[in-house]
């Protein structure tokens, strides 16, 4: 679909979001963008949706069989960090958020879904050895752990406020561990350049470890072409890589290791993984020993985290869908919605 630009410029004006522009001055309107934005701001997440819906969305490309059943490659170790890569138009999980209001599980089973809490926030603690961020990720809420100790949050404050902090927080936790620099975060967060200045410092005095965990991965990369994984998965970087790509390889890399630990360690206690998707997974199993099975999927989670990370077990949350229910995603909540009430005042004037 093409975007009239006025329209977004409306929008993005209306809800004063700082969205990056190109050089001619026009908004960008890229898939990546989008995307930044959407994980950004939650108020984009319905255009993202209506987007992808438009432009990408062919119902006939989603590899359902007559039983049913969502089957299509994975393509595991198909991407630089060894993530599964299956294609965004024949995997559930690729399209829009929405559309995983179809899952459903089959008669008398159950499904439950798990994912890692903070997965990449966690591992780059950990991998990086940095007290303080871990102790950010252990608080309950890495975006308000982080923001209490940049001094960003006063015990005097309300809901409200904190809320604000949250989200102001989260972008900047989320920007910083793609590299970005101080007319990024302004751009981003609207702060005045002298403010995200300020940020950084604070940013790089309390989580120095961190740093200089980055740092030292973009050396490696400059001297010796290539870094890899514990698990000795291996990324070339000649020159003119991308220094954030460079810069995410450890952690998303780590993470597709957790990944893959999981799945062998599923297959070995007997647990039905039918999707693996980015740092979670979906199993299916009677709807009778939906309680023991999900409690067996969240310690395979933790034992396989424990493996890669040496000891250090990642949470995951759980989502339970019992006969007769949906899958559930917020995201895709607003979208869902409309798309069932529009066909019910469609089939209701048909009728």
């Amino acid at each position: 679909m093409h975007w009239r630009n006025e329209r977004l410029e409306a929008f993005v004006a209306h809800y004063k979001l700082p969205w990056p522009r190109l050089a001619s001055g026009k908004l960008c309107t890229d898939d990546e963008t989008f995307r930044e934005m959407a994980m950004l701001h939650p108020i984009v997440n319905p255009l993202r949706e209506l987007r992808c819906s438009l432009s990408k969305l062919k119902l006939n490309s989603l590899a359902v069989g007559a039983d049913a059943r969502n089957r299509t490659p994975l393509w595991a170790f198909g991407a630089k960090t060894a993530r599964c890569a299956p294609s965004t138009t024949k995997y559930v999980f690729g399209p829009a958020k929405w559309l995983r209001f179809n899952i459903v599980p089959p008669p008398g089973l159950a499904l439950i879904h798990r994912d890692y809490q903070q997965q990449e926030v966690r591992i780059a603690a950990v991998e990086s050895g940095d007290a303080n961020l871990l102790a950010a990720c252990e608080s309950g809420d890495v975006y308000l752990g982080v923001a209490e100790q940049i001094g960003l949050l006063r015990a005097s404050m309300d809901d409200e406020e904190r809320a604000a902090v949250r989200d102001l927080a989260k972008i900047i936790v989320l920007s910083v561990q793609y590299g970005a620099g101080v007319y990024s975060l302004a751009a981003l967060t609207g702060l005045t350049r002298s403010e995200a200045h300020e940020i950084l410092a604070r940013l790089r005095a309390h989580f120095h470890r961190f740093y200089d965990f980055v740092h030292s991965v973009g050396d490696h990369a400059g001297l010796n072409l290539e870094i890899s994984t514990c698990f000795d998965w291996r990324l070339k970087c000649p020159s003119g890589s991308n220094p954030r790509t460079i810069r995410n390889f450890p952690m998303q890399s780590t993470g597709s290791m957790i990944l893959h630990t999981a799945c062998l360690l599923a297959e070995r206690r007997g647990v039905e993984i039918v999707a693996p998707i980015h740092d979670a997974f979906v199993v299916q199993c009677d709807a009778r020993d939906v309680d023991d099975v999900s409690a067996a999927l969240d310690r395979i989670m933790r034992d396989a985290s424990a493996v890669v990370l040496r000891g250090f077990e990642l949470p995951t949350d759980c989502q339970i869908i019992q006969p007769g229910e949906r899958y559930f995603d917020k995201r895709g909540k607003a979208m869902w919605d409309t798309v069932t009430r529009l066909l019910a005042k469609r089939e209701r004037e048909s009728a």
